[in-house]
């Protein structure tokens, strides 16, 4: 009997200890929608920085409730409402005439809904076509022909292909808010990629062979009979491909809520904010053409007959290497600022 109560006791104490090591984390039904899986802490912005926002959205004028369907072009520098809600597979797309009077946006609104988690809409900013790659150099020079009897010189080889251009960086994004029911919309500041390389010079074309010397006679009998032509230069190789270019960086993104609502608010943005990547590397150029043989000597009869014979075109120069992979853009960043209920009415929401 001593036993089973003891077992008994052991099992109880068992239960409350396992009852007592509950994880604190929200399920997703307790965080009141899905949970972003990869949670890292974020970043707390300088207070100084953060008196500065709410500077800069103070008495900003709000409109009502706004619903992105479809892609929302937006030319304005800070997008405030009520409510914003994102249809499903929406774009709230911050133009570029927008980021040609800033790089730094707002979102603000009381609330922002999301009505379908599997494609919740996206804030986002517009990078346009990566450009081609630059042209290239056209060819480098040619060999000198050569000499009487001598072969053309070889062409120069080819200047290595032009940079890609680079790609603009993100912009900065602060998103303000109270209330997000579900998930939060995506948020894109990936840096733009960079352009391929250029495509190297093509090598030079090689020098003409020297004409061959002509027959010599005298009186009585031929001399010397005619010369061959010079073998043509052989074409310069091609020059390197361009270096990509490098991808630019990618923006800042900062979420400020009041402060007991940050930790529930960053499990609900998927927030993209890596560099672009570096553009494609350019090709290697041509190689340079050979050179045509030179002419054969003359005859001089009646003693020395028969011309000298054509030189040989020179060989093909050798292709160009490829050039490199651009480098990566940098990382942007994810930060957060916790501020007051009463700093949201002073500052944003009067």
């Amino acid at each position: 009997m001593r036993l089973a109560r003891l077992l008994c006791l052991s099992s109880l104490l068992s239960l409350a200890l396992l009852s007592g090591c509950k994880s604190n984390k929200p399920s997703s039904s307790e965080g009141g929608g899905p949970s972003n899986p990869n949670v890292v802490t974020q970043k707390q912005i300088p207070d100084t920085d953060k008196a500065q926002l709410l500077q800069d959205v103070k008495d900003l004028p709000p409109s009502g409730d706004e619903v992105i369907d479809g892609i929302r072009r937006f030319n304005g520098w800070f997008f405030k409402a009520n409510k914003i809600t994102f249809k499903s597979g929406s774009v709230l797309l911050f133009t570029k005439q927008a980021q040609e009077n800033r790089r730094q946006f707002f979102v603000i609104a009381k609330e922002i809904v999301v009505e379908d988690a599997s494609s919740p809409g996206k804030i986002m900013w517009e990078k346009g076509e990566i450009p081609a790659s630059p042209s290239s150099a056209g060819e480098a020079p040619a060999g000198p022909d050569g000499g009487e009897n001598a072969p053309g010189a070889p062409g120069a080889a080819g200047a290595q292909g032009t940079k890609g251009y680079d790609g603009p960086s993100a912009p900065a994004l602060v998103l303000i808010t109270l209330s997000v029911p579900s998930s939060g919309p995506l948020v894109d500041l990936t840096g733009q990629d960079g352009s391929q390389g250029g495509s190297g010079q093509q090598g030079g074309k090689g020098g003409k062979g020297g004409t061959g010397n002509s027959a010599s006679q005298n009186a009585f009998n031929c001399n010397r009979g005619a010369g061959n032509g010079g073998s043509g230069g052989t074409g310069g190789p091609g020059g390197q491909g361009g270096k990509g270019g490098t991808g630019g960086d990618g923006g800042m993104f900062t979420l400020i809520s009041t402060t007991d609502n940050l930790p529930n608010l960053t499990q609900k943005f998927r927030v993209l904010y890596a560099g672009g990547h570096g553009g494609t590397p350019g090709q290697g150029g041509y190689g340079g053409v050979g050179g045509r043989g030179g002419d054969g000597g003359a005859e001089q009869r009646p003693y020395c007959s028969g011309n000298g014979s054509q030189g040989t075109t020179g060989s093909t120069g050798n292709p160009g290497p490829v050039g490199v992979n651009g480098d990566n853009g940098k990382e942007g960043d994810y930060t957060v600022g916790g501020i007051t209920q009463d700093q949201f009415k002073q500052y944003v929401w009067k």
